[in-house]
């Protein structure tokens, strides 16, 4: 194995067994809500896809953070990652609150527009309240694992986040079903359970932080500035856009999915959850990429981040074939694991082959995304994945609507733009201004 190949897994592997445990946490709360019944969980699904839109939209600070302190850390200057690491934090206090006031009032009329029946409907209510409220402890996480990355530092982050979803899973049905003195809440109760434990993950994190010196002194957090809030946010919007756009297209794509019963809602939150396998893969990769793209921007090295990516496009091909195969030959055994209601396996497993077909074009996108990012021209990606993540919506509408397509038929168009964003990004990525001239961006060595 060549140097390259074991950096990029050095950075991928924790943060693919942190993400399968995020994927885990996810499973053991379906499993616990399940329990409650079909419309609960589909409400809960809502809830999570209206969820993923604002983890999306706090990529707005915490992407521009990783970006510069990756790139800082690479030109061996500490002042600029404490400096940006603060300014982050800032702004992502600032992006959470304002997420926190206009979701509060706007949820409901989210829900009810998604089509959920009566019970669904109060069950995703219930459910995202709790994490509305808690909206500026989860960007704290996400910003506080997005720093030790950009150190090269995945393992101890990762660490953490399994300590905090192993804490979620003991929690769950003591909040869910009241047992022995604790409430009996249901979907409130597990939102609660996940409130508490990642609020603990984000105190142990920022001790970490601060003790491997990755960031100042937390008493300087009091101080303002504003030097590096143009480049944060003109890294992080474009990246963060594209990501909001994805999330929001699944709420979108509820309103056609709803009309064949709250079973096939379920089934894709249960199929979301088995392809979850190959999308915390591509995570990982996507993570390394960024963090050694970065860091080779920083020392000035374009070819060798350049190298990095397409190294990473090699691996997660490699890697994500056999996933593929497992979702193309025993669909209905890997969705009887989460659900024993017939139609829900029926229709996740029409999910899982379909998107098997190019599940390897899902790495290649978010490899390509990490890539855009350690360079901090995110511009392309965004002007790439937007249109093509928004087609989802009007491709499924014209094949189930005018032509008369099942519901196999909202599978294909989620497939087929995967397939397009994967190859297209693939090609923008060689034309980057960053890899033809020096990068725009001025570091001062630290002495």
């Amino acid at each position: 194995m060549n140097s390259l190949n074991k950096q990029i897994l050095r950075l991928a592997w924790p943060v693919i067994w942190g993400q399968l445990g995020m994927l885990a946490f996810d499973l053991v709360d379906v499993f616990w809500i399940a329990k409650l019944g079909t419309e609960t969980v589909a409400g809960v699904a809502a809830a999570a896809f209206l969820d993923w839109a604002v983890y999306s939209f706090m990529g707005i600070t915490t992407i521009g953070c990783a970006t510069l302190v990756s790139q800082a850390v690479g030109a061996q200057n500490q002042k600029e990652a404490y400096d940006v690491s603060r300014e982050s934090f800032h702004l992502g206090l600032l992006v959470s609150l304002f997420l926190l006031f206009v979701l509060w009032f706007g949820a409901s009329s989210i829900f009810h527009w998604m089509g959920l029946d009566s019970k669904a409907h109060a069950a995703a209510l219930a459910y995202y309240q709790v994490l509305i409220l808690g909206t500026p402890v989860f960007f704290a996480f996400i910003l506080t694992g997005q720093i030790f990355n950009a150190y090269g530092d995945t393992k101890t982050s990762n660490l953490i986040l399994t300590g905090a979803i192993g804490l979620n899973a003991l929690l769950d049905p003591f909040f869910i079903f009241g047992w022995g003195s604790f409430p009996k809440w249901g979907a409130f109760g597990a939102a609660f359970a996940t409130l508490i434990s990642f609020a603990v993950g984000m105190g142990v994190r920022l001790y970490f932080l601060r003790k491997k010196g990755y960031v100042d002194s937390l008493a300087t957090y009091g101080k303002l500035s504003q030097a590096y809030f143009y480049r944060i946010l003109s890294i992080g919007i474009p990246t963060a856009s594209a990501r909001v756009i994805w999330s929001l297209v699944y709420p979108l794509l509820s309103t056609l999915i709803t009309p064949f019963g709250m079973s096939a809602m379920a089934a894709l939150t249960m199929a979301h959850r088995i392809e979850g396998f190959a999308y915390c893969t591509a995570y990982g990769f996507s993570v390394a990429v960024s963090t050694l793209v970065g860091q080779n921007i920083g020392r000035k090295d374009s070819q060798a981040a350049r190298e990095v990516a397409y190294q990473g496009k090699r691996l997660i091909t490699f890697i994500l074939l056999p996933m593929s195969l497992v979702f193309l030959s025993v669909p209905e055994l890997l969705i009887s694991f989460v659900s024993s209601d017939p139609e829900v396996i029926s229709h996740g497993a029409s999910y899982l082959r379909i998107i098997g077909l190019l599940e390897v074009f899902l790495g290649w996108e978010m490899v390509f995304e990490g890539g855009f990012n350690g360079v901090g021209e995110t511009r392309p990606y965004m002007l790439i994945s937007v249109p093509l993540t928004l087609g989802r919506y009007p491709l499924a509408y014209f094949l189930v609507n005018a032509l008369g397509g099942g519901i196999h038929s909202i599978w294909w168009a989620i497939s087929l733009s995967t397939l397009s964003k994967g190859i297209c990004l693939n090609l923008a990525f060689e034309k980057l201004k960053a890899f033809k001239v020096d990068i725009p961006h001025a570091f001062k060595t630290l002495s």
